[in-house]
C-alpha cells in the first residue's frame, strides 16, 4: 500500500560551487572542498545536503571519478583521486591530467585565476524539514556526488542559483516525512543524522 506521508518529483543532477583549499605544483594536485550543509535556494525550495554517514554516498566519487570544465562531459581534466566527508564537508584530493586544456586550466588554479569548484550529484531522498511563508526546507538524505568540476563562471552564492544540465535525465526522488527515515536505524546512525 503507498505511503500517504511519501511524495515523488523527478530532478535532474544539481550542482553547487566550492573554492580550493591547497595546490601540490608537483604533483598536480589539489585539495578541495566539493559539499557542505549551507542552505541552497532551488526552484522547488530550499536544499540542505545532508553530510552524515549515511546520507552521502560516495562511492562514484572514490572509483576515479572525472573532474571536468564547467560540468562539461567531454572536457575530463583530470581524476578525483580520493573523497571523504570530514567536519560535514565533501573534501576531495583531484589531480590534473597532461592534455593542453587540463594543463591550461591547471596553470589558471596555481595563477589564482581560476578558484571555483562545482559538484555534480543526484538526490535520491529527501525529507520535507520545514515551510514558511510557502517555501519548503528539504534536507537531502540521500544523495550521491558523481563528478567535480572547476568552473569559470560560478552558481551566484548571493542568490543560490544552481547550474542545469539539459542533457541528464531526471530521477524519481522519494521525500520522507520528517520521521521516517530514523525508522529502523541504530540509535548510532540516529546521532550521525543530528
Amino acid at each position: 500500500m503507498p505511503n500517504k506521508n511519501k511524495k515523488t518529483i523527478d530532478l535532474k543532477p544539481q550542482y553547487r560551487n566550492f573554492e580550493f583549499r591547497s595546490v601540490d605544483e608537483e604533483k598536480r594536485t589539489v585539495e578541495l572542498s566539493f559539499s557542505s550543509e549551507e542552505p541552497y535556494e532551488r526552484y522547488w525550495g530550499i536544499e540542505i545536503l545532508d553530510h552524515s554517514t549515511t546520507s552521502v554516498n560516495m562511492d562514484r566519487l572514490n572509483n576515479a571519478a572525472p573532474l571536468l570544465f564547467n560540468h562539461n562531459r567531454n572536457e575530463v581534466i583530470g581524476v578525483v583521486e580520493f573523497a571523504k566527508i570530514e567536519d560535514k564537508r565533501g573534501i576531495a584530493l583531484v589531480r590534473f591530467g597532461n592534455s593542453a586544456k587540463a594543463k591550461e586550466v591547471f596553470s589558471d588554479v596555481v595563477d589564482g585565476v581560476m578558484k571555483n569548484v562545482s559538484v555534480g550529484y543526484q538526490i535520491d531522498e529527501m525529507k520535507l524539514e520545514s515551510e514558511k511563508d510557502g517555501v519548503e526546507t528539504y534536507r537531502v538524505t540521500g544523495w550521491q556526488p558523481f563528478e567535480i568540476s572547476i568552473v569559470s563562471i560560478p552558481a551566484d552564492n548571493t542568490v543560490g542559483v544552481g547550474r542545469s544540465d539539459d542533457e541528464a535525465t531526471t530521477n524519481e526522488v522519494t521525500i520522507l516525512n520528517q520521521n521516517e527515515k530514523e525508522q529502523g536505524m541504530t540509535p548510532e546512525e540516529k546521532k550521525a543524522l543530528e
